[in-house]
């Protein structure tokens, strides 16, 4: 028979828990410094050169945007063109929705579509607005709510090769470690519509 668990075995687990822990965090802070001090020379080395080039990307991207936005008629059919993995034109953007107020419009529900209700309302009395994008026309013009199509916009795409993957997995990489990793808020907003309605 095994002798009963004590309180003191218990606070020598967790002493031995917290010392290895420390030693795997340390180990691990001192990895990471390595490597920072390891890819900073090649970061340095390599920073004017990339700087150059993002440049002059940002230059021809600016250039090629304004001229796509000056010439959307040239681009009914085909949409895009493509030229070394790089394609442009013009594509639908997608529909959104717009009611108005959001009180007026959670009435309208409660009184015209009672049983959809919990599905289109949230229970603090604000609108599931994907909820609504999934309804029928007609059920939106009952409600008051207005589909608005998605606009054409010009847009520039770029393949990636193999190579450029790597290479922009590999300074990705190197600017999270250096604690420079922006990455742009998410963006709230009203639905977007799906672009097949429900019959």
């Amino acid at each position: 028979m095994t002798p009963p668990v004590t309180l003191d075995q218990i606070r020598a687990a967790v002493d031995r828990l917290a010392v290895a822990h420390t030693a795997t965090t340390a180990r691990a802070a001192l990895c990471h410094d390595e490597i920072k001090a390891a890819i900073q020379p090649i970061y340095d080395r390599h920073r004017a050169g990339m700087d150059a080039a993002a440049e002059e990307e940002a230059a021809a991207h600016r250039a090629l945007m304004s001229l796509l936005e000056g010439a959307p008629q040239l681009f009914e059919k085909p949409r895009s063109v493509s030229v070394n993995g790089v394609r442009a034109g013009y594509r639908k953007a997608e529909d959104s929705l717009d009611w108005g107020d959001d009180a007026a419009l959670i009435k309208r529900i409660r009184a015209l579509l009672p049983a959809q209700a919990d599905l289109l309302i949230r229970t603090e009395e604000t609108l599931v607005a994907d909820a609504l994008a999934q309804l029928p026309a007609a059920a939106h013009q009952k409600l008051g709510i207005n589909r608005i199509s998605g606009a054409d916009n010009p847009f520039i795409t770029i393949g990636a090769a193999d190579v450029e993957k790597l290479a922009q997995a590999l300074i990705a990489d190197a600017i999270r470690r250096q604690g420079d990793d922006d990455k742009p808020k998410e963006r709230k907003g009203k639905a977007k519509a799906k672009s097949k309605e429900v019959a």
